[in-house]
C-alpha cells in the first residue's frame, strides 16, 4: 500500500487496504491533513477491493469529532457496494470512478 497527498485536499491511497499497519498509515496521514485545519477531505481509494472496520470507524470519528467534510472516492465496484450495503456511501460522500 502506498499514501500520497495528491494534492491540497486529496490523500491518494493505491495498492490493497488490509492490515492493521495499513489503517496505522492511513490514519497518521490524515491526522497531518487535519492539523493544517483544513476541513474538507478526499480520500481516494485506487485499488483496494475492501477497507477495514478500523477504518471505517475512523472516517465516521473525523467527520462527526473532528468536522471534516469528507469524500471517498472508489475505484471498485465490490467496496463501493460494501460501503452501500453497510449505509455509509451518503455519511461519507462516496463517488465511483470505475472503468
Amino acid at each position: 500500500m502506498k499514501i500520497e497527498l495528491a494534492d491540497k485536499n486529496r490523500i491518494k491511497i493505491t495498492g490493497d487496504v488490509k492490515s492493521l499497519d495499513n489503517y496505522s498509515e492511513i490514519r497518521k496521514s490524515i491526522q497531518e491533513f487535519i492539523d493544517t485545519g483544513e476541513k474538507y477531505l478526499i480520500v481516494d481509494i485506487a485499488d483496494s477491493m475492501i477497507i477495514t472496520s478500523s477504518l471505517i470507524g475512523y472516517f465516521t470519528k473525523i467527520i462527526h469529532a473532528d468536522g471534516i467534510k469528507l469524500t471517498i472516492v472508489v475505484h471498485s465496484e465490490r467496496l463501493y457496494d460494501l460501503l452501500e450495503d453497510l449505509n455509509l456511501t451518503a455519511m461519507f460522500n462516496v463517488k465511483k470512478e470505475i472503468g
